[in-house]
């Protein structure tokens, strides 16, 4: 039996485990855009580097978080506990098992798969989610979503490619990670705005049309293009994204190990929710999620279970917003 929502807050911060947090204060169907960046059971700890004020690293660090997942009595519980729920989840988990056994990926679906559940439950009928993770766990995270929301809500699996220093390893370079959009209902019209001006025409087009917008004329019975005595705007943005890691010199950079960058959530938010809408990051870290809804005019919740990442937004917003966020949960 679930416990009577809080009354709902936006543009807050909620310190503590996210399952709790949305089963406890987040109403059914009240959140636009849903962001998560969970951790990817990559096997790392990652840490914080505290940079003096003229940006060089400080000696001090401290851990972040551990991003391991272990097969445990606690794993095991809530394996079954899903399974015990029937349905599709229940069905998806089970296949997994059958795969990979009792092992540690196991229990990292199993963390993620409740959570999921809950992140659909909240999303309105018109809203959106985005699940950043890395080619570790995108194939089985993929397939909890369609379990959770429906293959005919996948809309897009978007590439976001980036450079940084090469490993020396007998396989490709490893330079994206992967972000999984679906929808909440297909009879909905959800949101969503066809973004241009990140993408450049083509050469070829560029050759033969200049910069000018593209016309196609059908009079003829066949299709026969010309241009417009206007510029183009460019071609609507694709599913594979260029966008710079932060430079560690940049003024940006916070010294979080999983920060991403501001441009890259700016396509997220533009494209999938519009002024005034609810975006929830549950997985918030160091607060990029939120701090561009902030700038871009969205309300906002933000949940994270480190006293670390939510001490980083509160400045992060301070700083760059000139208040103070209101948080729930926060040790005195």
């Amino acid at each position: 039996m679930r416990v009577k929502k809080a009354e709902p807050r936006e543009n807050v911060l909620y310190y503590g485990d996210n399952l709790d947090v949305m089963r406890r204060y987040v109403r059914d169907a009240s959140v636009d855009l849903v962001y998560l960046d969970p951790p990817f059971n990559s096997n790392r700890d990652y840490n914080v580097l505290f940079l003096e004020h003229d940006g060089t690293r400080a000696a001090a660090q401290v851990k972040a978080f551990k991003d391991t997942w272990e097969w445990d009595e606690v794993a095991a519980r809530t394996f079954v506990e899903l399974v015990e729920e029937g349905g599709k989840l229940s069905e998806a988990m089970q296949a997994f098992r059958l795969v990979l056994g009792d092992s540690d990926m196991l229990a990292y679906l199993s963390m993620m798969a409740p959570r999921l559940a809950e992140l659909h439950r909240v999303l309105k009928p018109t809203g959106s989610i985005y699940l950043h993770c890395d080619p570790t766990a995108s194939h089985y995270l993929k397939i909890l979503l369609d379990a959770v929301f429906h293959p005919k809500n996948f809309r897009n699996e978007v590439i976001w490619r980036y450079r940084r220093w090469p490993s020396v390893a007998r396989q490709f370079q490893k330079m994206h990670d992967v972000l999984l959009f679906y929808s909440r209902d297909p009879e909905a019209e959800r949101t969503f705005d066809v973004l241009y001006g990140y993408e450049k025409l083509a050469d070829s087009t560029l050759k033969t049309f200049g910069t000018k917008k593209q016309h196609a004329d059908f009079s003829s019975g066949h299709r026969k293009p010309s241009t417009l005595d206007e510029e183009s705007v460019g071609p609507p943005l694709s599913d594979v994204w260029e966008v710079g890691i932060i430079a560690p010199i940049s003024k940006e950079r916070l010294g979080y190990p999983t920060q991403k960058p501001e441009a890259l959530l700016e396509r997220v938010i533009r494209a999938s929710s519009k002024e005034g809408d609810l975006v929830l990051d549950p997985f918030c870290g160091c607060g990029t999620a939120v701090a561009v809804a902030e700038r871009l005019n969205r309300k906002w919740i933000g949940i994270d279970v480190t006293h670390l990442a939510i001490n980083l937004i509160k400045r992060r917003i301070s700083d760059g917003f000139g208040y103070h966020p209101h948080v729930v949960g926060e040790p005195v």
